[in-house]
């Protein structure tokens, strides 16, 4: 009864992040062709995605039918039988961590060739959205927050609050972040 309660409760945790993502998904593809205009990427994501999906189905399903039932302990059974099917449920469990774990790894494959697919398409090697990371601010952010951590930066990596022998980084690293937001507020048409 309680195995078969776990497993309800695990298909549908299962379900529910399986359409959380895809409406992500959908909702980050939208977004992105309304800012870029209709072109033929959308067909190439979804190729992409494609190969991620499959394993993240194949294993859902794989995870869904699995059963614990073999593996309940009654009260009949002897200590040496308790430790058998401990035993038995600890490598099924190593299993499906593996199997996860490799579900992760190809998905994390597939998100490394999209980036790829996504820079290669735009022609552009710096995305504006990686250019607000680099100085942690979100791509919607108001002007006036941009004004406040520019600010912020510069007081934080002046050369002049640095000892003599640290200067030349520090003034790297000012002439980095100003670069950083003087293309920031190019992309803005500040």
């Amino acid at each position: 009864m309680g195995n078969a309660s776990y497993q309800a409760r695990r298909e549908e945790v299962f379900r529910q992040r399986w359409e959380r993502e895809k409406r992500q998904r959908e909702e980050e593809s939208r977004t992105r062709q309304s800012r870029n205009g209709p072109d033929d990427r959308g067909e190439a994501v979804g190729s992409v995605f494609e190969k991620g999906d499959n394993a993240l189905n194949d294993w859902t399903s794989k995870a869904a039918a699995s059963s614990y039932d073999d593996l309940l302990i009654q009260d009949h059974h002897s200590a040496d039988d308790v430790v058998q099917t401990l035993f038995a449920a600890l490598n099924r469990m190593r299993t499906e961590r593996d199997t996860a774990i490799s579900v992760i790894e190809t998905l994390a494959e597939e998100r490394t060739r999209l980036r790829t697919h996504i820079a290669a398409q735009s022609g552009s090697s710096e995305q504006p959205n990686s250019l607000y990371r680099r100085v942690g601010l979100d791509e919607g952010c108001p002007s006036f927050v941009i004004k406040a951590v520019q600010s912020a930066w510069r007081k934080n990596l002046h050369p002049d609050r640095y000892p003599e022998h640290q200067r030349r980084e520090a003034e790297r690293q000012f002439k980095k972040a100003e670069a950083i937001f003087e293309e920031i507020k190019r992309l803005r048409g500040s």
